[in-house]
């Protein structure tokens, strides 16, 4: 998988990973991968709805959560977007801009918006999902780079 390969990926320490649904881009090699580097990982939960990222190691167990995606348990660490290193973000579609289409909740926009300064954030999707043109609104948050199975493009601003 060439994303393993990423500088922002390699350098990251803690890593905000997602459980791929409804014919997303599968994301269990990069969980596997962060665990056998020794990287925190942190997977989202969603709390009095409101999404919030919590540790999780290979043993930790999910259940079913807000919408049936797995998800960590309650007592499961959680994360404070400052935290972050890396965070890998699902999209319907991106541009080479860093505009990104998602499902219309918000709750990436807002993780992305509250992330450090040094916070890689990334696009994960097929190259389909690559288009000329998203629709962008002023509170939409931007990726930096748009991982998908053909490679990394970092994003044109």
């Amino acid at each position: 998988m060439l994303f393993l390969k990423n500088p922002s990926w390699v350098s990251a320490q803690t890593v905000a990973l997602h459980l791929a649904v409804r014919g997303e881009l599968p994301t269990e090699t990069l969980l596997t991968a962060a665990w056998d580097a020794g990287k925190r990982v942190a997977l989202p939960r969603m709390e009095n709805g409101r999404m919030r990222m919590h540790l999780v190691t290979s043993t930790t167990p999910l259940t079913p959560g807000t919408f049936g995606i797995q998800e960590p348990p309650a007592t499961a660490r959680e994360v404070s977007p400052e935290e972050l290193d890396l965070v890998l973000t699902p999209g319907l579609a991106f541009d080479l801009r860093g505009g990104r289409l998602g499902q219309g909740g918000g709750d990436y926009d807002r993780l992305l918006a509250a992330v450090g300064p040094s916070c890689a954030k990334v696009g994960w999707c097929y190259d389909f999902q690559i288009i000329e043109s998203v629709p962008v609104e002023p509170h939409d948050q931007r990726v930096d780079v748009i991982a998908s199975p053909k490679g990394c493009r970092t994003v044109i601003r």
